[in-house]
């Protein structure tokens, strides 16, 4: 029963990026970017993990079964939640109080933000000795002892995403392109020389997706589908050959992706047996991780040391509820690895998880309308930000989202602010009908 559920996971991922396309006619439509992700997290490494027989090693084939049946169940929720959100013929969008927007106040505002980041990763390269130390094993990268400053690289997409925006990109300005380029540079070098796949799909989204929007076109169907695929494999490399990717390296390929084995740091191994473990258990955080991503830990560490200890939360804790997954598993969970959405939303609250991922889905799904309706202003940057997170949304944890979230909305409203008000003028228009 477990291989039915499986496939029938998978023609429902392709239903749904088939079916959301065919009806809206954008290939940036959000289900198409979630679909692909959820499908090879929750279809195809369960297939090789059934295949070769290492799936069996960690779990029995009734629990596989009860693992996949909540997958399914958070995938249609997912799904249905994105179409709600993102119809056109359900209640319609509110006239947007839309105020004329200063380009040059923009720009000078990203410059100044971006800039700021700049600084901010140019200060982890310095305190590891430069670029060629930083890049120079696998996994390599920048670091500061205060959170603060490791976070402010995400100050570098905030302006990034202005600039490449439909008022911000209303200049030939050489000033606009160099800023452009300075801005992404630190983000290709993380993604590519420091093998993260995260890096790497939020800046090749980012200027690809702001780019189409910006000028109100969308790249051909196959075009986006080639590209599409470039991308995931190239991720799936980079995490293949983490460990020879690095400068001045010799380079050995490897043969199998590191992903796809049979381990506890696999997302889809992990992720059943938090579900397994929590449901045994019958414990759950019920929002307390959460808290703890909004509360804590904007405190430093500095002035509050103890503070996810004292909380009652393990600092980036990713298991289960009332105890470990080696206790319930008899294998222990791999410090630093994701269960990814599914179990993470079980481990938090339960069967309420599943209609959380819904909600998602429909908070995408409006972000998509107001964005291709508006067309402009901060609600495409405001998409163009959720789309960037849906690789962290599908394959790690809601921790993992959430700070991203905060930082870049956060500032992206103040930076758009500030443009209106420089402006001192509003115009209040009717937003276009999503095609």
């Amino acid at each position: 029963m477990l291989e039915p559920l499986v496939w029938l996971t998978g023609v429902l991922c392709l239903w749904s990026a088939v079916y959301a396309y065919r009806r809206y006619g954008d290939v940036f439509h959000p289900l198409v970017f979630l679909s692909p992700i959820f499908g090879f997290v929750y279809v195809y490494m369960p297939l090789v993990l059934i295949r070769s027989g290492e799936l069996f090693s960690f779990i029995s084939e009734d629990q596989a079964v009860f693992v996949q049946i909540v997958v399914l169940a958070s995938f249609v929720a997912l799904a249905i939640g994105c179409l709600m959100g993102s119809r056109a013929d359900g209640e319609p969008l509110p006239a947007q109080p839309r105020v004329s927007i200063d380009g040059r106040a923009l720009r000078t505002g990203a410059y100044a933000i971006g800039g700021v980041g700049l600084i901010a990763w140019a200060i982890t390269i310095i305190n590891v000795g430069g670029i060629a130390d930083a890049y120079s094993k696998g996994y390599g990268g920048g670091w500061s002892d205060y959170g603060y400053i490791r976070d402010a690289a995400y100050l570098l997409l905030v302006a990034l995403l202005a600039l490449l925006s439909p008022e911000g990109s209303r200049t030939k300005s050489l000033v606009r392109k160099g800023a452009v380029v300075a801005f992404v540079m630190p983000w290709v070098l993380q993604g590519l020389l420091g093998a993260r796949r995260g890096p790497t799909f939020m800046i090749a989204v980012a200027v690809a997706v702001s780019w189409f929007m910006a000028r109100n076109k969308r790249p051909p169907l196959f075009a986006a589908v080639v590209g599409g695929s470039c991308l995931g494999l190239l991720l799936i490399f980079l995490v293949s050959n983490r460990s020879s990717i690095h400068l001045g390296t010799d380079f050995e390929l490897q043969d199998n992706a590191q992903l796809l084995k049979g381990a506890a740091y696999n997302e889809y191994i992990f992720g059943a047996g938090t579900i397994i473990a929590s449901n045994s258990i019958g414990e759950y955080f019920w929002g307390r991780r959460w808290i703890a991503e909004l509360i804590v830990r904007p405190v430093p560490r500095q002035v509050w040391p103890e503070k996810y200890i004292d909380f009652g939360i393990p600092e980036q804790y990713v298991g289960i509820a009332g105890g470990t997954v080696l206790d319930r598993m008899g294998w222990a969970e791999n410090p630093g690895a994701a269960p990814a959405i599914v179990a993470d939303l079980w481990a938090e609250w339960s069967w309420l998880g599943i209609p959380m991922l819904g909600f998602f889905g429909w908070y995408y799904g409006r972000a998509w309308k107001r964005a291709v309706s508006w067309g402009g202003g901060l609600a495409i940057s405001r998409y163009v930000i959720v789309v960037m997170l849906s690789i962290f949304l599908i394959t790690q944890t809601m921790e993992a989202i959430i700070f991203r979230y905060a930082i870049l909305t956060t500032f992206s409203w103040f930076l758009w602010r500030g443009a209106t008000a420089a402006c001192g003028e509003q115009a209040y228009s009717i937003p276009r009908e999503a095609a």
